[in-house]
Parts: structure tokens; C-alpha cells; sequence
């Protein structure tokens, strides 16, 4: 009998130990995630794009100094475009309001880096209606609903916007018929990605990749309506390819577990 409650003592201990390790260093801690892709065309040289997704900034110190991180090291990968995957604001409307200048103010200086585009997450819907407007003053294109076709080291790279699925927004918006170079989709919630009939790689976040996994076990929640192919990660599907980032910040629960926080840096060949 005695053996038998040992083992088990030294079960738990190890249980207690594995989690706080797993708790402690997904909550604090920041990856930096490296993605190559090779692309359906030759390049004259490598494209470099920078996505980061659910910042979901409130009225906290941290949160800022943290900011201030992501962009040093966004810098130092230099890419040649820095895209934006939404939830920018984690506070409600009325505290957003309060923040919302510091919040574009620490996002512009992503735009000393690289050219900007951004679409909406649901937290910029449910708080202010004017946060596309200011994030275009702040030299942050917002994209959703439309597409651009950039220049970049002497490739083509068609870039569109798809609407929150997760709010309502999503309205397909395919690319334009002259498109003939590299194809890149950004959106809020993965479901946009399920929804839609185009082609390329497409760009997501919102879910958090779970937020809260507890080891061996599948998220007990995750805030969308797609299949459990997009939640996280990457994936692919016929001529489709999707990176849905864990992204920064936390939502309801101030915690990650399993779920660690992250920005990309990704290489097209």
C-alpha cells in the first residue's frame, strides 16, 4: 500500500511540475515563429512579410513594453511588408476609447519598418466603427473588402482583405482576373478561410490557437465556427495554404496554457 501512494505522490509531483512549466512558459513567454514557402513562380529575390495577429492591447504597461518588443524584433527581421491580423484593442469600448491613441500610436511605428496593411478583428467591431479610418491615418491600410497588387523586389504579390467571419463581415471578395503573381489572403477568424473558393495562402488568427490546451487534450474552446483543420497552425487544401497564428495577446482569460503567444516571420522563395 505504501508503494502504491509513492507512486502515486511522485505521479502528481511530476503532473504539478509538467504543468507549471507548460503554464509558466506559454503565458509569458513570446515565439517567434520562422515560415518558408516556396512560391509558384521564380523570384528574383526572397519576399519577407512579418504577420501578427491579436495584440489585444489594454491598459497595462506590459502590454505596451511587450508592443515595443514585437517591433524591435519585427525590425530586425527587416521584412519588405508587415501585415496585421486584427484585435488590436483587448479592452471594451469605453476603455478603448481611453487607449485607442496610444494603441495607434505604438502601431505606427511598425510603418518605419515596412509598408502596412491590416483588416478588422471582432474586438475592433464591437468597440468603435472608426477604426479603420484611423488606422489609415495612421499609414495602416485597411484591406478588407478589397485588394491591392504590390511590387516587391521586382515580383508580384496580390494581396486581398476578407471581413471577420466571426462578426458577420465576411463577404467573398475574390481576387482580380489580372492577378498573376503571388497570392496572399489576410483575415480575422480561420472560418473566412473554409468559406472561401480562392487559391493562395491565407493568413488568420482570432482563435488563439485554443488560448487555454492543458497537455494531451484538445482546446476545451475555441471562439470560431471552422472545422478543427484551421484552429492553428499551418494547413493545406487543394491549391489552398493557411498559417493561423496563436497571435499575441489573451482574451476573457488573462492566461495561456499550451497556446504559446507568437508573431510570424515568414520567407517566400
Amino acid at each position: 500500500m505504501r508503494r502504491i501512494y509513492l507512486s502515486l505522490s511522485l505521479m502528481a509531483s511530476l503532473v504539478v511540475i509538467t504543468s507549471s512549466w507548460f503554464m509558466y512558459d506559454h503565458t509569458w513567454g513570446l515565439k517567434v515563429n520562422h515560415h518558408t514557402f516556396k512560391s509558384p513562380q521564380v523570384l528574383a529575390d526572397p519576399i519577407r512579410i512579418a504577420f501578427i495577429s491579436d495584440l489585444h492591447l489594454t491598459h497595462s504597461s506590459s502590454d505596451f513594453e511587450r508592443l515595443a518588443e514585437i517591433i524591435k524584433q519585427t525590425h530586425d527581421f527587416a521584412p519588405d511588408l508587415i501585415l496585421h491580423g486584427g484585435d488590436f484593442t483587448g479592452e471594451d469600448a469605453a476603455v478603448t476609447r481611453v487607449i485607442r491613441e496610444d494603441i495607434l500610436n505604438g502601431l505606427q511605428l511598425f510603418t518605419e519598418i515596412a509598408p502596412n496593411y491590416a483588416i478588422l478583428g471582432n474586438h475592433e467591431w464591437w468597440t468603435d466603427p472608426s477604426w479603420a479610418l484611423a488606422l489609415n491615418e495612421a499609414d495602416i491600410r485597411v484591406i478588407e473588402g478589397g485588394s491591392d497588387t504590390l511590387f516587391i523586389k521586382e515580383s508580384e504579390l496580390c494581396l486581398r482583405g476578407l471581413g471577420d467571419a466571426y462578426t458577420g463581415n465576411y463577404i467573398p471578395t475574390p481576387f482580380h482576373d489580372t492577378c498573376q503573381g503571388i497570392r496572399i489572403t489576410l483575415t480575422h477568424d480561420p472560418q473566412a478561410i473554409q468559406l472561401d473558393d480562392q487559391g493562395g495562402l491565407y493568413l488568420a488568427g482570432h482563435t488563439h490557437c485554443g488560448q487555454f490546451n492543458p497537455p494531451l487534450l484538445d482546446p476545451w474552446w475555441s471562439p470560431t465556427r471552422a472545422d478543427s483543420e484551421f484552429l492553428c497552425g499551418l494547413g493545406s487544401s487543394d491549391d489552398k495554404l493557411w498559417l493561423v497564428s496563436a497571435g499575441v495577446g489573451t482574451s476573457i482569460i488573462p492566461l495561456r496554457w499550451g497556446a504559446p503567444a507568437g508573431i510570424e516571420f515568414i520567407t517566400i522563395r
